[in-house]
């Protein structure tokens, strides 16, 4: 069978299998705040296009992406190569009064948190945790790049605290370094992240502003512990949960930093941060001890930055699985067949069934998209095996592919959380007036109406729909990179691939569901 041939057969098996799945689907309304959008067209018409584009995309790339295309070079552009703008970029002195404001920030909102108004809606601590923090700096790292390793205000702080001890204790360190235990990995950061999910999805409305105040102060001595018994950096990159979700979001936007590898010896990674002997890529250690002639402040395509896997280890293959999953639930969660869900637990427990049935989705889903995953895998053993000379494990697979998950996961955070930063964002405009909700109008802002209409409902279900067929399309780019890399049999790859499609053109009928649902918030 020929390539062509074979990638049109597989385009044609998934969209028959899918589009026979979404047809039953009935009318429905679009992701609207404050007024609903009844939607131009069935909803199984959309689903169906949106799987369509994602099954095509598979067939552009079977057709023109060649089995030697590794795609570790790419079109990339210095910025610090740039007079002005290089000599900009490359001084502290720049750097250092966002840094400054982030810790003003972080204190803050801590202080905000414990001696502000009650009031979640006029307390900084919750605007900033959900909106500024989560919401609005994850869309902006995905975009423009990795922002929190510039600002993270615990690294700033213990930074500074390192140079005055240098400064006025020669040859001693604020920290003992003892040796970081090699069992534990990033899974600090995985249960961090977890617990942060739980927050957000579970306990969001009983944690008010006091228990989000003492919650930053418990997470800011959790860290201090850790950098004072391990090292700032080692500390950082395996066990501060943030970190590490970021520098994920990270690999998909336009910029990266590049260091040589002679830098990644002296690095907590041990050298796994280097990209097969080539330069160092996105490890800001690196990039920090490298020579100023030496460093790289890089403009380059989308995505690229996930061809990179690097040493991909059971932790991150989690934490991909748990960011997916729980973006995915934060949608699933607002949908009126949750809440007849929910209702039951509610009836058999009146106080606490509304968390306890959170807390069953946001595990149980982690655990589904795993098991999903893993199946997926499996199958393309299965269906390549019979074209390899040497297959991989299924374990291989998991963690070779889990980064074309991340574009899903990144579209899906778009698609849902649009609207809620863009009016949620609006409480600024008060709390700049009136910091703690004490009944200050500083500014004249105080009194400032949010617009819930800032955003149409009709431009909110475009945009959904085009952040989830863009985000597949790109999972499908790099899961098919990723083949032709362990497969050297073209059409063992080609094979390997028709599951991971399956997979894909399901969750996007599945997203484009979960958007469509009337939603009242």
């Amino acid at each position: 069978m020929s390539v062509r041939r074979f990638a049109i057969t597989g385009v044609i098996l998934a969209l028959f299998v899918f589009a026979g799945a979404a047809l039953p689907l009935g009318p429905a309304h679009a992701h609207g705040f404050g007024e609903r959008y009844d939607l131009p067209l069935p909803l199984s018409l959309f689903v169906v296009a949106g799987a369509a584009a994602v099954a095509l995309s598979f067939l552009v790339v079977a057709v023109f992406l060649r089995g030697d295309a590794l795609h570790r070079n790419y079109p990339r552009y210095n910025l610090l190569r740039i007079p002005v703008l290089g000599a900009i970029l490359s001084k502290p002195a720049v750097t250092a009064p966002l840094q400054f404001l982030a810790v003003l920030l972080t204190a803050y909102v801590i202080i905000g948190g414990l001696i502000g108004t009650e009031r979640a809606a006029l307390n900084p601590a919750p605007a900033a945790l959900y909106v500024g923090f989560w919401v609005g700096l994850s869309f902006f790292t995905a975009l423009f790049g990795n922002l929190w390793a510039l600002v993270n205000p615990w690294k700033i702080v213990w930074g500074f605290a390192e140079t005055v001890v240098a400064t006025f204790a020669p040859g001693r360190t604020l920290s003992l370094h003892l040796p970081y235990p090699q069992s534990w990995g990033q899974w600090p950061a995985v249960l961090v992240f977890g617990g942060f999910a739980i927050l957000e999805t579970v306990i969001a409305g009983a944690a008010g502003p006091r228990a989000l105040g003492w919650i930053i102060i418990g997470y800011t001595l959790y860290n201090f512990a850790g950098m004072y018994l391990f090292g700032r950096d080692l500390w950082l990159r395996n066990a501060e949960g943030f970190t590490v979700v970021y520098g994920f979001m990270a690999r998909f936007s336009i910029t990266e930093v590049r260091s040589p590898t002679s830098c990644c010896a002296d690095c907590t990674s041990d050298g796994r941060c280097s990209d097969d002997g080539r330069d160092c890529v996105d490890c800001y250690e690196c990039y920090n001890l490298a020579r100023p002639s030496d460093r790289e402040f890089n403009i380059r395509p989308f995505c690229v930055g996930l061809n990179r896997l690097g040493d991909v280890t059971a932790p991150a293959l989690c934490f991909v699985i748990l960011l997916l999953s729980t973006v995915s639930f934060d949608g699933l969660s607002a949908t009126p067949e949750w809440v007849v869900f929910s209702t039951q637990f509610l009836l058999q427990f009146p106080k606490y069934g509304g968390y306890i049935a959170n807390l069953v989705g946001v595990v149980g889903l982690p655990i589904v998209f795993g098991i999903l995953y893993a199946a997926t895998c499996r199958a393309m053993i299965a269906l390549s095996s019979s074209s390899a000379s040497q297959s991989p494990d299924t374990g291989s697979l998991t963690r070779a592919f889990v980064f074309s998950l991340l574009p899903i996961a990144l579209a899906y955070h778009y698609a849902h959380f649009l609207g809620f930063l863009l009016i949620n964002g609006q409480r600024f405009i008060v709390l700049a007036s009136d910091p703690f909700g004490w009944g200050w109008d500083l500014f004249g802002t105080a009194d400032a109406i949010i617009n819930i209409g800032i955003l149409s409902p009709v431009f909110i279900w475009y945009f959904s729909i085009g952040a989830i067929v863009v985000g597949h399309m790109a999972g499908v780019y790099l899961a098919h990179v990723q083949a032709v890399r362990l497969y050297p049999d073209r059409r063992a790859a080609l094979m390997s691939q028709v599951p991971m499609l399956v997979l894909m053109v399901c969750y996007t009928c599945a997203s484009l569901w979960i958007i469509s649902r009337p939603i009242a918030e």
